[in-house]
């Protein structure tokens, strides 16, 4: 989509949606494959959420139940770990079905900031997570240099324990390949959710492991352990925070996309410069506007033929769902303040 700003033969600005305009009639198929796409993008990413579900919740409850009949606190903490991961499913779950609304009167770019959104909640989770796990392991050392014992866990928990890791690694991989393939950092900050699920595992099954096959002081390592990966969750926790806040906060997609759209657009037949770029992120879609210089005495269908062949390949480069705004002004060489809006532009 791109809006048409021209000149006519008088010199006066005309303005023009690209529908209007000879030639565009094929503009309404274009838009019902986009929409077929992002659904069925949005089916596979929802059976991908679907599965984290499924696994979370039976890992939960036999989590929880092993390890309070297995005398393993670290456990117990583990499953309230993997339970934060069920909650966050359900809240991807919820993101993609209502990102994947067509624009409406309220909502002209879609809703596609939902999955942002919904990045940062993650990312607030498993800080959340992270802390939990660093207060109690501190304090478990604490007790223990107070000279309070520490229970013997059952060996049961450390096969449920090897069996989390495995599991939790493949929801990770299965999920973190769906979200590359779809480009959906929604979905991608839940992978990363399940991976630091499957490290805390392991921290969880090494503290049992010894704490079973070794005894003595060597239960202590257990929260070392997992003081140790909660380091590495807060790391997690802040990195997709950070990123998901200065997408709500519309910063730019980065001078090296940017850089790119500049060398596509400027490749494309008619256009003589470029300034005024802009451009943003909408959850796993990008928009972008721009201001392109054209030879002045093109007809507004030339001009147009140039707009369509623009967003034909920036489309062909990052995918059918941007969006793209080209306005086009009169290139007057002639003009030093042209000259210098140009290169300001740049």
């Amino acid at each position: 989509m791109f809006i048409f700003l021209g000149m006519n033969s008088e010199g006066v600005f005309t303005v023009a949606d690209s529908n209007s305009l000879e030639g565009l009639e094929t503009g309404s198929s274009e838009d019902q494959k986009t929409a077929k796409s992002e659904a069925s993008m949005a089916k596979e990413g929802v059976r991908a959420t679907a599965l984290g579900i499924v696994t979370n919740f039976v890992l939960t409850i036999v989590q929880a139940v092993a390890g309070v009949l297995g005398n393993s606190v670290a456990l117990v903490a583990d499953s309230m770990h993997t339970l934060s991961d069920l909650l966050t499913d359900f809240l991807v779950m919820f993101s993609i079905r209502f990102s994947a609304k067509p624009e409406d009167e309220s909502h002209n770019y879609g809703h596609k900031k939902i999955e942002t959104l919904a990045s940062v909640v993650i990312g607030i989770v498993l800080l959340s997570v992270g802390l939990l796990m660093l207060f109690a392991g501190s304090f478990k050392i604490y007790q223990f240099m107070q000279g309070m014992p520490l229970e013997k866990p059952s060996i049961i928990t450390f096969y449920i324990a090897i069996f989390t890791v495995i599991l939790k690694e493949l929801l990770y991989r299965h999920t973190h390949s769906v979200a590359k393939k779809l480009n959906n950092d929604m979905i991608e900050a839940n992978a990363w959710h399940h991976r630091s699920d499957a490290f805390s595992s392991i921290g969880v099954a090494a503290g049992i492991g010894l704490a079973v096959f070794l005894g003595g002081q060597w239960i202590l390592m257990d929260p070392i352990i997992a003081i140790l990966l909660s380091f590495y969750l807060i790391y997690i926790a802040v990195g997709i925070g950070y990123k998901s806040i200065n997408e709500l906060m519309e910063a730019s997609l980065g001078l090296e996309i940017n850089d790119e759209i500049k060398t596509i657009v400027l490749s494309c037949g008619g256009v003589l410069n470029l300034h005024s770029l802009k451009t943003r992120k909408l959850g796993s879609s990008k928009a972008m506007d721009m201001h392109i210089m054209v030879d002045e005495n093109l007809t507004v269908k030339e001009a147009a033929e140039i707009q369509r062949n623009i967003e034909k390949c920036l489309k062909d480069r990052f995918g059918s769902d941007i969006y793209v705004i080209v306005k086009v002004e009169p290139f007057v060489d002639s003009k030093i303040d042209r000259e210098k809006h140009i290169l300001d532009g740049l």
